[in-house]
């Protein structure tokens, strides 16, 4: 990858292609340590389906795990851009890695990238009030409930579906794309630059969001080819899921298809955002090469 001027703060333009590339590179990774990588993935998907199961048997149970699997998130996702630079430097992982921010004093600086996701969710809300208004939003309610109450498979009323406040509405869903593109930029590569560039939370985020803007074409590559990577490997882990259900059953479909896709998409993801990273922000020009060989855990 070819890198040219870089910005006061050692921000590097990146070609636009970069996107793609830093997805491949995460592929490469899991591929140099599938044992290693992958058991981190499953582990992170283990965490999601217990969380998930909770909800389903005891809602009140089940929000207090996800409000706490929502503090350890950004603490997982240190422990596995630690365990990809690792990995590119020819060095064998596992679960242990998830042990790094703690061990690097890092979960307060970690645990600050959670702030824009906290302001998105607010300013969601009260865009909602203020685009959408309590009125309309008890008219979206009611119209919801008469939809549900029709039942399955019954066409939903002409007369109830204009009583909605469609411009509205898709005013409100145009201002969160934006500030979910926003808060996207400023978190995209904030984990890294804290684990591997000693950044503290606030300064990960601006440069996250520095690094973002100077190369907005790449990461917009970066975030179609991530969304269309996990559309085919949820397509591959449902098709080895219908295998699951004719041996096992449906219960044994659902978790092996949740852990297959999290054991493959999780670390791929992760170690494509720390290869972001060092491309814009980290201290050499050219990323480290990546092992030829395969590593195990």
């Amino acid at each position: 990858m070819t890198m040219n001027e870089t910005t006061p703060d050692n921000i590097r333009k990146v070609p636009a292609s970069a996107g793609a590339q830093w997805l491949i590179d995460g592929f490469m990774l899991l591929k140099a340590s599938p044992g290693g990588l992958g058991a981190m993935g499953v582990m992170y998907g283990v965490l999601a389906a217990v969380v998930v199961g909770m909800s389903a048997v005891a809602p009140e149970i089940g929000f207090v795990l996800q409000t706490a699997l929502l503090l350890v998130v950004p603490l997982l996702t240190g422990g596995l851009v630690w365990a990809a630079r690792e990995v590119a430097q020819g060095r064998s992982v596992g679960l242990a890695s998830y042990g790094e921010p703690f061990r690097q004093g890092k979960v307060g600086a970690l645990l600050f990238t959670l702030l824009p996701q906290v302001v998105l969710g607010l300013s969601m809300a009260i865009l909602l009030l203020v685009l959408v208004g309590s009125d309309n939003l008890q008219v979206i309610a009611s119209v919801m409930e008469k939809m549900q109450s029709a039942g399955p498979g019954a066409q939903p009323d002409p007369a109830l579906i204009a009583s909605l406040p469609a411009g509205r509405m898709l005013l409100w869903l145009l201002c969160v794309v934006v500030l979910a593109l926003v808060m996207f930029l400023m978190t995209f590569v904030a984990v890294p630059d804290i684990m591997l560039g000693g950044s503290s939370g606030l300064q990960a985020l601006r440069r996250s969001w520095r690094a973002g803007v100077r190369n907005l074409p790449a990461v917009l590559v970066f975030i179609g080819v991530a969304l269309v990577t996990l559309i085919g490997i949820s397509l591959l882990a449902g098709i080895v899921g219908v295998i699951v259900r004719m041996i096992a059953g449906s219960a044994a479909q659902a978790m092996v298809s949740q852990l297959l896709t999290m054991a493959i998409i999780v670390p791929i993801v992760w170690g494509a955002i720390g290869r972001a990273w060092q491309s814009m922000l980290g201290q050499d020009a050219v990323p480290p090469a990546l092992p030829t060989g395969q590593l195990q855990a």
